[in-house]
């Protein structure tokens, strides 16, 4: 089975709390993609969240939807643009997750917020003031 067929909506903090529950010790992602899922995608007030996407020069956001439907001139599955950071603003955890890209056979970066281009920690903190920013 594929591993985002068995994702689980949950708020990031059930995911947190419980990490064998949302965990696959058959697939290493499953617990990532928990995690990632649980911000703005959870199910509870989804269309409330803020899909974002931001390339270096401008950030766009869009109420609901999905990165491929908000911005496929910018956004595509088949190859990752080490360029584009991406997301979801979840007003009801109060989170924003942020999806760092790597590119085929790179070192994995050290996943932290201080790992974000200072102007997107800037433009995400204008933004979302209150927030917390997960990345991933």
């Amino acid at each position: 089975m594929n591993w985002y067929k068995k994702i689980i909506a949950q708020r990031y903090q059930d995911v947190m709390d419980n990490p064998n529950d949302y965990s696959d010790p058959d697939d290493p992602q499953h617990f990532d993609s928990n995690r990632y899922f649980s911000i703005g995608q959870n199910g509870e007030n989804e269309e409330e969240s803020y899909c974002w996407i931001w390339n270096g020069i401008e950030m766009r956001t869009r109420k609901g939807g999905t990165h491929a439907m908000n911005f496929s001139d910018l956004f595509s599955w088949r190859k990752e643009n080490p360029n584009i950071y991406r997301g979801w603003a979840d007003p009801y955890q109060k989170l924003i997750s942020v999806i760092i890209p790597r590119i085929s056979g790179q070192v994995e970066p050290a996943l932290g917020t201080s790992s974000l281009p200072t102007k997107l920690r800037v433009i995400l903190r204008d933004y979302w003031p209150d927030y917390d920013i997960k990345v991933f």
